[in-house]
């Protein structure tokens, strides 16, 4: 366990820098921007009577930079994981790390673990608490108990939101991951086509068979997680908060869902066996 510690205290060492900056100071600088928008042009009016026109916009931004520091906090996860196996070769301390008495499945969990879960995750969350914070002036002349509650069922859901989405999109920078250790950087790419053309080759043969079209499925399923929860709506009266993350939670008893945990399962098993073997970093 001390192994382990030791081993996730490295990657934040090493990474925690990237993903403050684009948990912290994205949100800063993009809501300092739209203030001084409003501040030059003023409010935009709106035709709905049901949320004040600040509101909308406090509303408008959430959505917007959350959704921003989403997509970088997956690009992130893809540019980071797929290297992981090299890394060590690359920073010339192969030789120190080899020289511990480290397990190999802490040495290959704990990076992949930080690096494409609880980093990206904190990025994710702390982007949103902040959001909340940074659109008060915005939204606190019509705070009532109501929207405090749907403030922090979008906080629940924009959480559980990420968690899911990066457990989604974890086969996918694993089998990447597991390529790049084979053959390096043309790794990547085999696994990419070889997946397209596996999809149609197994579409072919089985005449397109429901849940042939795995790669469609797969994105699919990835951008349907990340658009669930609406932040768009969130501050209006009757935003359906609850039911969003009911549908969250049923997509954990989805196949599909269970399918892709368990590709990533066997994806760390053979890069810890390529690691025991001296394949692999």
């Amino acid at each position: 366990m001390q192994q382990f510690k030791t081993l996730m205290l490295r990657e934040w060492m090493q990474h925690r820098r990237s993903w403050l900056i684009l948990g912290l100071w994205t949100p800063v600088i993009a809501w300092a921007l739209l203030y001084l928008v409003l501040f030059y042009q003023g409010l935009p009016q709106f035709n709905d009577a049901a949320m004040a026109d600040t509101a909308k916009i406090a509303s408008f931004g959430i959505n917007a930079q959350s959704g921003f520091v989403f997509y970088l906090a997956l690009i992130g996860v893809l540019l980071t994981i797929p290297g992981l196996p090299h890394r060590d070769k690359d920073d010339k301390s192969l030789a120190f790390w080899r020289s511990l008495p480290l397990d190999d499945r802490a040495a290959v969990i704990a990076p992949m673990l930080m690096n494409g879960l609880l980093l990206p995750l904190m990025a994710i969350v702390s982007a949103i608490v902040l959001n909340f914070l940074l659109s008060a002036p915005l939204w606190i002349a019509s705070a009532n108990a109501e929207l405090v509650k749907n403030m922090m069922l979008a906080l629940l859901g924009g959480s559980l939101q990420g968690l899911l989405t990066l457990l989604w999109f974890s086969p996918l920078v694993l089998l990447l991951a597991l390529g790049n250790s084979v053959i390096r950087r043309w790794g990547m790419a085999i696994v990419l086509i070889g997946g397209v053309l596996f999809e149609t080759a197994l579409m072919r043969l089985s005449n397109y068979a429901t849940g042939s079209n795995f790669v469609d499925i797969y994105f699919s399923g990835l951008f349907g997680i990340m658009t669930r929860v609406d932040f768009l709506g969130f501050l209006h009266a009757n935003a359906n908060l609850p039911e969003q993350i009911s549908m969250l939670t049923r997509f954990i008893a989805n196949p599909q869902f269970a399918a892709a945990i368990i590709v990533s399962a066997i994806c760390l098993t053979v890069l810890i066996w390529r690691r025991k073997t001296g394949h692999a970093a």
